[in-house]
């Protein structure tokens, strides 16, 4: 019995490599066609001829279905762990989100959107779920890596988007359904399932409801974070496009914005997931919601042609505590981890969500950069919560 025992323990050690790159590049593929719309609504919009407002709506839309939908499906995910709902989900939001380019028709556009964010949160609790259970021995590495194909997703989906529009056409945004495509082989063929995963529920654990109750104020808190967090990011996200091409610099100039956002982004997920286990994890959540803020307000205060220093400071403060806060859920929800991981992924984005469409209304009459001022407000605030954050698990009880 001994000597079975040694292989496994010896396997459980290693590192999954090759399971983490197969996530970050589904992670990269789901979450790249999720920025397809933003940098595209100039061209929509003298398509189908529609206002900013609608365009809000739409942005809006998108981030409400992405953002419910994955609560249920990280419950779904921890209950019914064996069935395939990553790979419908990558399909699914794959051909609903290239339907953008090709349907004829406005109302086509307007479907497709919340198809797309349905389907899109379907995906995300069940990657990170993977992700979180790869290897006790290296679960932050697993899931930082896994959060940083996300971050690179967003960051160049924008590119890709205005690449194939610029270079084929609209109705060529199809084409990309064939990396999604890939990404489902992979999954399919190469990626751990996570009822194969070596975790299972003890005896006795807590039931959902319970282990929440239990762990109430640190979680409280961490979505609080998530919602300053979805509040920037996705506002930012979603208008650069159109504020760069309303000041005259361009649709090239607006993708290339939020590629700047969100690669450095990437880079803040990398850094706080080393710092979180040098200096402690409230510490990189304070550190990152205080860099954002100052970010944020350079931002606006500095001229436009100057931002992407200014956006590349944003998006690496929002991000540091992202890997950092995910890692930490699943600590305090460890039976839970699917829905764990959707309130600090996605469960931000369900109060950001009903932002967009008042930010939009309001930029119609006073423009986007003075109504972005809201967003420092509400960065200050996620200083104030990360300030609030017990400082370790021990005064918790939790450990």
């Amino acid at each position: 019995m001994n000597s079975g025992a040694e292989p496994q323990n010896s396997s459980a050690m290693a590192t999954p490599w090759g399971a983490m790159s197969i996530l970050f590049f589904v992670h990269f593929v789901v979450d790249s066609h999720g920025t397809f719309f933003s940098p595209l609504i100039p061209l929509l919009r003298e398509k189908f001829h529609f206002t900013l407002a609608t365009a809000g709506l739409l942005i809006s839309a998108q981030s409400m279905t992405s953002a419910l939908s994955q609560p249920l499906a990280a419950m779904m995910v921890d209950r019914w762990p064996g069935l395939p709902w990553l790979a419908v989900g990558i399909v699914g939001s794959s051909v609903a989100f290239t339907a953008i380019g090709w349907s004829p028709v406005f109302w086509g556009v307007a479907l497709a959107i919340p198809v797309g964010g349905l389907l899109f949160g379907l995906c995300h609790p069940d990657m990170a779920a993977r992700a979180g259970r790869l290897s006790k021995a290296h679960s932050s590495l697993s899931v930082s890596i896994f959060v940083t194909g996300g971050r690179m997703g967003f960051a160049f989906g924008p590119i890709i988007a205005i690449a194939i529009v610029n270079y084929l056409g609209m109705e060529w945004l199809w084409i990309y359904i064939l990396v999604s495509l890939t990404a489902t082989t992979l999954v399919i063929w190469h990626l751990p399932n996570p009822s194969n995963l070596g975790e299972r529920k003890k005896e006795g654990s807590p039931n959902l409801w319970t282990a929440l109750r239990r762990a109430q104020l640190p979680i409280s808190l961490l979505f609080g974070v998530a919602i300053v967090r979805a509040l920037i990011m996705g506002n930012l996200g979603g208008f650069l496009p159109t504020l760069f091409v309303d000041y005259g610099m361009g649709l090239w100039s607006g993708g290339f914005a939020n590629t700047v956002l969100f690669v450095s982004g990437a880079l803040g997920v990398m850094a706080g997931g080393i710092g979180g286990d040098r200096v402690g994890k409230r510490t990189i959540i304070l550190i990152g919601m205080v860099i954002g803020l100052f970010g944020m307000i350079a931002f606006l205060v500095f001229p436009l042609k100057y931002s992407f220093i200014s956006l590349a400071i944003v998006g690496l403060g929002n991000f540091i505590p992202m890997g950092v806060s995910v890692a930490l859920a699943q600590e305090l929800l460890p039976e839970h981890r699917g829905f764990a991981s959707s309130l600090t992924l996605g469960g931000g984005w369900i109060v950001s969500s009903f932002s967009s469409a008042p930010i939009a209304a309001a930029a119609e009459h006073i423009g986007l950069l003075t109504t972005f001022w809201i967003l420092p407000v509400f960065l200050a605030l996620g200083v104030a919560i990360a300030l609030m954050l017990p400082r370790d698990l021990e005064k918790l009880g939790l450990s």
